[in-house]
């Protein structure tokens, strides 16, 4: 029987989704940097609406599922937005090398995300051997658990590399920027919530099925509130592209100044 926390989720993430999908083609119309970020945030919203669905119709293996996966989008929007702010901040940033950095940490989040979901599905139909299951599971949470330290090393990086100087879109990028730190926080708490989930395979900790308190306290809420401070700075900063493409005084730096670039 479906919780009320449930339908919390279901009605909660559908109204989300609309700003979301505006923020994607605010932030995405005029420049690729904008783009990832905002696309990703909008595939995890749409991932808590089918979990929702899922536990309301009672497919508890499913939605189990569904949860696991969805950590990934969370953790690749977080990482998308940083690379936007990082575009739109930072003096001198080599954005091949930026794009290669950014491509190889999707790589790592699908990889650990890909080894979670089938070792979860696993687990719940309890397919023998359980124990081999159980070591693909922890490898997977493992691996999203690095990606999240490594997003918050990214951002400490982010905020020390030199700036450039009076610029709209510097002002802008540190709002994003800001928003991603502000948010790490809580998606800290999803991810390491998680690795004691699957790791332990204690019910209570469970995501779908266990304590209301702590599914409402350490797994909604924490999601709930970083994808609110992610919505709140894209308003924020949702002309950047365009003052970027009108002014040249907003153009990355990168394209005007020719030292060496900062990664």
């Amino acid at each position: 029987m479906a919780d009320s926390l449930s339908t919390a989720t279901l009605a909660i993430y559908v109204i989300l989704a609309i700003p979301v999908l505006y923020l994607l083609v605010k932030h995405g119309k005029h420049g690729k940097h904008g783009f990832l970020g905002w696309l990703f945030l909008f595939l995890f919203c749409t991932i808590r609406i089918i979990g929702g669905a899922l536990e309301m119709k009672n497919s508890s293996i499913a939605a189990s599922i569904i949860s696991s996966v969805g950590l990934s989008p969370l953790l690749l929007a977080t990482a998308g937005i940083l690379h936007e702010a990082r575009i739109y901040r930072i003096r001198n940033l080599d954005e091949k090398l930026e794009w290669l950095l950014v491509l190889v940490f999707h790589i790592f989040v699908v990889g650990g995300v890909a080894l979670v979901a089938a070792g979860s599905a696993k687990l719940q139909n309890h397919q023998q051997p359980i124990e081999k299951s159980e070591k693909i599971v922890k490898a997977g949470i493992s691996i999203l658990t690095v990606s999240w330290g490594i997003l918050v090393g990214w951002v400490g990086l982010s905020f020390v590399a030199p700036r450039i100087s009076n610029s709209t879109t510097e002002r802008a990028g540190t709002t994003l920027l800001k928003s991603v730190c502000f948010s790490l926080a809580f998606v800290g708490i999803r991810v390491f919530c998680s690795l004691a989930a699957l790791c332990t395979q204690k019910a209570y900790l469970n995501p779908t099925t266990g304590s209301l308190a702590i599914r409402v306290v350490l797994f909604f809420l924490s999601e709930l509130i970083a994808t609110l401070a992610y919505i709140t700075a894209g308003f924020k900063t949702q002309a950047l592209a365009k003052v970027q493409q009108d002014g040249d005084d907003d153009l990355p730096v990168s394209q005007k100044l020719q030292s060496a670039p900062y990664v």
